[in-house]
């Protein structure tokens, strides 16, 4: 119709007619086109909406993963503490021998922190992290995902591996079922138990181990990075919760 209307006026040299359908036509892309911008930002925002409450989500969960590793890795920590003093000094103190052997046990115990970044992933690979526009925010979520200390809170000492060859497995295996539980989160506990050896049998054992100095020398490594997987698990908590303030920010801001 339109163009009909064109070029009626062509002919007829109704250049009125003829600029009018121009402007119409030029008008009417330029709203069509901002129409599918106006739709495509409003898309964008309701993903962006989206992906920043999973990112919260994300952080939340990094936050109770973080302080339960860290309870955790106190009381290996205490295990640990408990094993070298008798190592150091021979003196049991208040525990039993029995006591002793499930502390050198225990302290051989790990809990690995690894961050729940599924969203952030997901974000990069497909290209999306654009649609975050608060460039601060941007920037302090990709400093926390890029977590250069992740080694320390996934290691798996050489302490573990020995401690458990020198201990017999019956005896193991009774401080697995009755001294150790853990649920389908990965949380662990560790308490105290009945020994099912009498006390000369225990301190026999732990004699072997308190006596073998490259063991212990393990063992204190062991304790120290327990020391600093908790500075690294404080600074995780602390770092998720600033960085879900931002999130929380940057939903209003959309």
């Amino acid at each position: 119709m339109i163009l009909r209307r064109m070029a009626n006026g062509i002919r007829q040299q109704d250049w009125y007619t003829v600029v009018l359908e121009v402007l119409i036509v030029v008008v009417g892309i330029f709203l069509g086109l901002q129409v599918d911008d106006w739709n495509n930002d409003r898309k964008d925002r309701v993903r962006a909406q989206g992906y920043l409450g999973r990112i919260a989500s994300d952080l939340e969960a990094d936050i109770a993963a973080a302080t339960d590793r860290m309870v955790f890795w106190r009381d290996v920590s205490e295990y640990g503490a408990k094993g070298l003093a008798y190592a150091e000094t021979g003196e049991p103190g208040t525990a039993t021998h029995w006591e002793l052997l499930v502390a050198f046990f225990q302290a051989s115990q790990v809990a690995e922190f690894i961050l729940t970044q599924a969203t952030f992933d997901e974000l990069k690979s497909a290209g999306e992290l654009g649609l975050i526009s608060d460039l601060e925010f941007r920037n302090r979520l990709t400093g926390y995902y890029n977590f250069s200390a992740a080694a320390t809170v996934v290691e798996r000492p050489e302490y573990r591996e020995h401690v458990r060859g020198a201990i017999a497995l019956d005896v193991q295996n009774y401080i697995w079922e009755n001294c150790y539980e853990s649920d389908t989160l990965g949380r662990q506990k560790m308490f105290s138990c009945a020994s099912p050896i009498d006390e000369k049998h225990a301190k026999e054992i732990v004699d072997a181990l308190a006596s073998d100095e490259a063991l212990m020398n393990e063992l204190r490594y062991w304790m120290s990075t327990m020391r600093v997987s908790l500075l690294i698990g404080r600074d995780r908590v602390a770092n998720a919760r600033e960085v879900i303030a931002l999130a929380e920010a940057a939903q209003a801001g959309e």
